[in-house]
């Protein structure tokens, strides 16, 4: 009774029924538990199968979920630019969103943007994105990486000096 006091307590302090329930129904159920693990201890029965049932469960639900799950298929250099690219606002909004080249004049510069990829592991590749530009005799370039896994997006360096045209 007075597990299920406290099981109850918590859903009526954040003033939630359906936690009140919830934790007032599962704090009946430890205390169950522990009155069972206790009898059983008392009569000196083994208490193994407690500890391993979890386990057990545990395996065998992990192993049906993996063979009936579907693979995922690889992840290919063109996602992984497409990944790197998805940034709405970012400077790679600028960039080419597939790998290759693009040329252009911006306040009498010409600058050509370029994204490349390479594959460094297993659907694991490194995106970059490298700018360069010109206007007479005044040069120069920069650029920056990321490192792209399925779902990830990490920081992995750059250098060069941002275009004079970048307001």
């Amino acid at each position: 009774m007075f597990h299920g006091f406290l099981g109850l307590l918590n859903g009526l302090l954040f003033q939630e029924t359906t936690l009140a329930l919830a934790g007032m129904v599962v704090a009946l159920f430890y205390a169950f538990i522990d009155r069972w693990l206790y009898v059983r201890d008392k009569v000196q029965q083994s208490t193994k199968m407690f500890f391993l049932f979890p386990v057990l469960a545990c395996s065998l639900l992990w192993g049906y979920f993996q063979i009936i799950s579907e693979p995922l298929p690889p992840f290919s250099t063109e996602e992984a630019v497409e990944f790197a690219t998805a940034g709405n606002g970012t400077v790679t909004d600028v960039f080419p969103k597939k790998v290759g080249k693009w040329e252009e004049m911006i306040d009498g510069y010409h600058v050509e943007r370029e994204t490349s990829s390479k594959e460094i592991g297993k659907e694991k590749y490194i995106i970059t994105f490298t700018e360069k530009w010109n206007k007479g005799k005044e040069k120069g370039s920069w650029f920056f990486s990321y490192e792209v896994e399925r779902g990830s997006l990490t920081a992995n360096g750059g250098e060069g000096a941002y275009p004079p045209y970048y307001k």
